[in-house]
């Protein structure tokens, strides 16, 4: 059974997020957890075989002796590289299963739920935000791996080299590298908090730019005709300052950081250099206690400094991602409640029972509203902008939700009803069609995707389509452009037309779909679009008043309420209703707004 991403619990937190697609990939964590012991052992484990050798060495005179005394150390300290080598290709290899799968399960999740917030919070999101925060789940990968790979080995590798230290040579080795280890690390986990906080500023900052960059984009239409191209290059100069700002605070953050480190480094070697000469001066130091302190020291210094520097790059990764989560963290505005059924709509009969219903942060625009649209009628909506028409239809298709009161389609509560029976049950034509860059084929398919090829061909027939794209280069699998761009308003709105045809649902909404057609091509529409809505309960929202002559009743919105309700003939005989004033005006080619 397909899961249902919408319902998915997602952790608003960064590592329960993490852990929620890693729980079931525990041989993956023990398979890193016996490379993290391997690699550990190993970092120890040389410098004391070496140690052993040259001991051996120097101590030894009889021939047989040394041979004996260096064999067994001498073959594991040559198998040791080759036994590291099989190590590390395990590591590689459980990094090739992990990381693709995860990536591709997690963005897919995410991609999915995002898709299933409102349409108010997309108008009121960049898109480029938005894909740039997905983009930035891949530093998930960072989150794992650097601990695995930097924090874990190298705690399992202070312990080894402390205690080799301890027993091999003298206490105090081992007591001098714990200790200057613990004060090491605890600075830089201070220094990296600071950069965490300063790497999620740089994140916000590369986010909102890439945002403004891409309305610019989105709108460059509108830049080119009003010759603000200086304006737009002035708001991503803006957000670019605030970029390098921020981003200049965390290098310089990271400089001071490395400074106090590298200091760090020296004390060690200082330190365990003065200690190996007062050992050798006193006695209780041999040359294989030199060749293992300092060569142990150095391996450890460079593993424990990387530590610092990967502090830093696991904050920088945690910060993104922290901010990737930010849209996880909204919750759905329409969801499901639990145990919601499919709609079964054989009627199309829709009312509006007590509904109440106002914006975020504006005034009520619906209080009690009560209407019922009978099975199989077609109703106009008609009124000044803001009175609530597009609202109305909004509503219906529970892209909003109601504050109180209800809505029902013959009659079952679309609250009760999943949304997605809902949707599918219901054919719309926007004023303005969305298109994906695909082929004309898929965007009409896109209203049915289990329809052939014929039902597609019939489908734009019927909505005068075939004729303009039979004469594109590649017909039916021409690309559309970004958004549709490649074609003109009007062929942009036969194919939302055409989608209706092929949908076939029971209830259909019109957002004016003639509004986009020179006078020629909607005569030729007309018949189509009496064929599609035969038999089906239809709502128009209507720009063209000419439109309503299809339309058994009228209703009229001012203010959020229904002021009129009527067909054409007995609208028009009120010469002092609102319709006849906007009846009157439509010479004037517009509706204007209710303060005019």
């Amino acid at each position: 059974m397909k899961k249902q991403i919408e319902t998915i619990d997602f952790p608003d937190k960064v590592i329960p997020f993490i852990w929620k697609y890693l729980r079931d990939k525990k041989w993956c964590l023990f398979g890193f957890m016996f490379v993290d012991v391997a690699w550990a052992a190993s970092l120890s484990l040389s410098p004391y075989l070496l140690k052993v050798l040259i001991d051996a060495v120097i101590n030894t005179n009889n021939q047989t002796q040394l041979i004996a005394a260096v064999t067994l150390p001498a073959a594991i300290y040559i198998a040791l590289p080759m036994f590291m080598n099989f190590t590390f290709r395990l590591y590689q290899y459980i990094n090739l299963y992990l990381y693709p799968e995860i990536k591709s399960t997690m963005s897919e999740d995410v991609f999915a739920y995002l898709l299933h917030h409102s349409h108010d919070f997309f108008q009121n999101t960049f898109t480029g935000s938005i894909t740039k925060k997905i983009s930035d789940l891949v530093e998930i990968e960072n989150i794992i791996n650097i601990p695995n790979e930097w924090f874990i080995s190298r705690l399992l590798a202070l312990i080894f080299a402390s205690v080799t230290l301890f027993a091999a040579v003298h206490p105090i080795f081992g007591i001098i590298l714990f200790v200057w280890t613990i004060l090491f690390v605890s600075f830089s986990y201070i220094a990296s908090r600071r950069s965490e906080n300063l790497s999620r500023l740089t994140s916000e900052s590369g986010a909102k730019m890439i945002g403004t960059m891409s309305d610019s984009f989105s709108n460059v239409m509108s830049t080119m005709l009003f010759a603000n191209i200086p304006s737009e290059v002035s708001n991503v100069k803006s957000d670019l300052r605030a970029l390098v700002n921020n981003d200049r605070n965390l290098q310089w953050s990271i400089l001071k950081t490395s400074f106090v480190q590298g200091c760090g480094v020296t004390l060690l070697t200082a330190c365990m250099t003065i200690a190996l000469i007062y050992g050798r001066v006193h006695g209780w130091i041999g040359a294989g206690d030199f060749a293992l302190v300092l060569s142990l020291t150095i391996t450890f210094i460079e593993a424990v400094y990387g530590v610092g520097q990967q502090m830093q790059r696991f904050a920088k990764s945690v910060g993104m991602v922290n901010q990737a989560l930010n849209f996880i963290r909204v919750p759905h505005e329409i969801t499901n409640i639990p145990d919601a059924l499919p709609i079964h709509i054989t009627q199309g009969e829709i009312k509006f029972q007590d509904v109440c219903f106002q914006h975020k942060g504006g005034k009520p625009l619906f209080t009690n509203l009560n209407i019922t649209i009978h099975p199989g009628e077609h109703v106009g909506l008609v009124g000044y902008s803001g009175g609530g028409k597009s609202t109305f239809i909004k509503l219906i298709l529970r892209l909003i939700d109601t504050q109180s009161g209800s809505i029902l389609i013959d009659n079952q509560n679309i609250k009760h009803v999943t949304h997605n029976s809902l949707i599918k049950q219901i054919g719309t034509i926007p004023q303005e069609t969305e298109l994906f860059h695909r082929t004309i084929m898929e965007n009409i398919r896109f209203a049915r995707l289990d329809a052939t090829d014929a039902e597609v061909i019939a489908a734009a027939k019927a909505a005068r389509c075939d004729e303009f794209i039979c004469e594109l280069p590649n017909q039916y699998q021409s690309l559309v452009g970004e958004r549709g761009i490649k074609l003109s308003g009007g062929q942009r709105q036969r194919i939302a037309i055409a989608r209706a045809f092929l949908k076939n649902a029971p209830i259909l909404l019109l957002d004016e779909a003639t509004s986009s057609l020179d006078s020629i091509t909607e005569g030729y529409i007309k018949e189509s679009l009496h064929d599609v809505m035969a038999n089906k309960t239809t709502i128009v929202i209507a720009h063209r008043l000419s439109t309503l002559k299809d339309m058994n009743r009228i209703l009229v919105f001012v203010h959020g309420k229904i002021v009129e309700d009527g067909s054409l003939d007995s609208l028009l005989k009120d010469t002092n209703s609102h319709f006849y004033k906007l009846w009157q005006m439509q010479a004037e080619g517009f509706i204007p707004s209710i303060e005019e």
